[in-house]
């Protein structure tokens, strides 16, 4: 009986293994045939990882044929060898620690070079014990998919660290991205813009003609490129020059706009000083030019002029009561002109400064003495002050006779303009102390209508004056001088009307600092 059961038992085995195994065969054959089915590389592996089975489309993809590469040891010949160690840990996890699956991307060699980037999927088979005795990978390429991800963050970086704005939009013009350069040029973080439309920078300088140009030509789907005014978070206005463009879909359709903008206020700064300093170039070439004609005509004239002159003043000592008048006239115009001829010979030649210790008060009072007949003429009066303990300059002293002579009769002419009946001339001295050293500061100033603000650099040009008589040069000829003594001036509106004309001198220029 027992021999029986046991004889029993071992036919009930065998009957149950052969089923099993007809069973496990026949699950492999569907499964092999699923495998080659797929559009996936299939392999298995055994537990020395050679290779045992591989699909179609494994070969066709990396080029093998199935005799070149079955019972190849894998790991060895198929993986690049960065990445041996990966997949060697990853199949002895499989085997040793008993996990379902596990999933790892490695490059496979190519038959005629090169690899393929593969995203392996393994899930082991084991026998009737539970030892892992085969691992089945099913692996995907993408080889393709990370070089563009690689290619989209690389790109991203590019974006994200370029010294341009970038700036993407819908295709209604919300903004969607703007990369840090935005935030560092406007101000705005890109919360506070993203989901808002692109006028949130507008200045208001930009037409509306110009934007509807704008918007056809990138809907129609070209390149549009110009120059925006346009504002700051902090108010500020820039410029910046922009290339915008549309991005279509692979319908061909528009689905946003991206602008790359590059910050060019700089640019215009430059550009602008670059003009400017053209501008006065051609200036400074002509007024040479007309100086050279008036230092040429000015010399010729004095001569025929001074005989004019003494047979007028000849004439008018002979002349009746009504000639006499007439004579007088004359008279007056010629010394007029006079004037005109010395002011035009002195600046287009000065002479060279003839440097001595000057008592600053002296100089001013015999200045403000010889204007007495002017000054007494226009009906005017002249207050002068002085500060005690005044030091001496180093200057030319017929020079700054000339330069304060011209500020007051600057000042009288000014005051002749007045219309609140009174007309007085103020002159103020003192010493001052700045960055530049110790300097003496004159001001001079009238009660006049004052001056305009953009006229103030340009009344110290030769020949550029705001009243009907005169040719420019007084003021000219005062910053001629005030620079040959390394000083200063400028033009200041006075609170209670009228302007001062502020000079400071410096007690010791460089030039003269040995003088004893």
């Amino acid at each position: 009986m027992v021999v029986l059961l046991f004889g029993s038992w071992l036919l009930a085995t065998a009957n149950l293994r052969h089923r099993n195994a007809q069973r496990q065969s026949e699950y492999e054959r569907r499964f092999r045939r699923t495998l080659e089915d797929m559009q996936l590389a299939a392999i298995t592996l055994d537990r020395e990882y050679r290779l045992v089975f591989c699909n179609d489309y494994f070969l066709k993809l990396t080029g093998w044929t199935r005799e070149e590469v079955l019972h190849d040891e894998w790991i060895e010949r198929f993986v690049r060898i960065e990445h041996k160690q990966l997949f060697r840990d990853t199949l002895e996890k499989l085997h040793n620690e008993g996990v379902e699956s596990r999933d790892v991307e490695v490059d496979v060699v190519m038959k005629l070079g090169g690899y393929r980037r593969i995203a392996w999927h393994h899930t082991p088979s084991t026998d009737a014990h539970g030892k892992v005795v085969r691992v089945t990978a099913i692996g995907e390429d993408v080889t393709e998919r990370r070089k563009a991800e690689d290619k989209v963050r690389k790109l991203s970086h590019a974006v994200e660290q370029s010294p341009s704005i970038v700036l993407l939009t819908d295709r209604h013009g919300q903004i969607e991205y703007v990369n840090p350069k935005f935030t560092q040029v406007t101000g705005y973080d890109a919360d506070e813009v993203i989901g808002k439309k692109t006028n949130i920078l507008k200045s208001g300088e930009t037409s509306g003609e110009d934007y509807k140009q704008l918007w056809q030509t990138v809907l129609n789907g070209d390149e549009w490129r110009g120059v925006f005014h346009n504002r700051r978070k902090n108010g500020e206005l820039y410029w910046e020059s922009a290339s915008i463009s549309a991005l279509k879909d692979e319908a061909g359709e528009i689905t946003n706009f991206v602008a790359v903008k590059e910050d060019i206020t700089e640019h215009k700064r430059l550009e602008r000083e670059v003009e400017m300093q053209q501008q006065e170039l051609v200036r400074t070439q002509a007024l040479t030019v007309m100086g050279q004609m008036a230092s040429m005509i000015a010399h010729d004239l004095r001569n025929p002029l001074s005989s004019v002159k003494m047979s007028m003043q000849i004439l008018g000592k002979h002349a009746a009561n009504e000639e006499k008048e007439l004579s007088a006239i004359g008279l007056d115009q010629i010394r007029y002109m006079e004037n005109i001829l010395t002011d035009m010979l002195t600046y287009a030649r000065p002479e060279a400064v003839h440097v001595d210790w000057v008592n600053i008060e002296k100089l001013i009072d015999a200045t403000v003495l010889s204007l007495h007949k002017r000054i007494e003429e226009v009906q005017s009066t002249v207050d002068v002050e002085y500060q005690s303990g005044l030091p001496a300059l180093p200057g030319d002293a017929n020079k700054l006779r000339q330069l304060f002579s011209n500020l007051i009769v600057n000042a009288l002419q000014a005051s002749e303009k007045n219309e609140h009946g009174s007309s007085k001339i103020n002159i103020k001295v003192i010493q001052v102390m700045d960055e530049t050293g110790s300097g003496v500061e004159i001001s001079v100033c009238d009660n006049g209508i004052g001056i305009e603000n953009d006229d103030n650099q340009k009344l110290f040009e030769p020949f550029f004056t705001t009243r009907t008589k005169g040719t420019g040069l007084g003021l000219a000829i005062v910053k001629q001088i005030i620079d040959q003594h390394q000083g200063r001036v400028e033009l200041v509106p006075r609170e209670a009307g009228g302007t001062c004309a502020i000079v400071t001198l410096p007690t010791v220029p460089r030039e003269v600092e040995s003088l004893s």
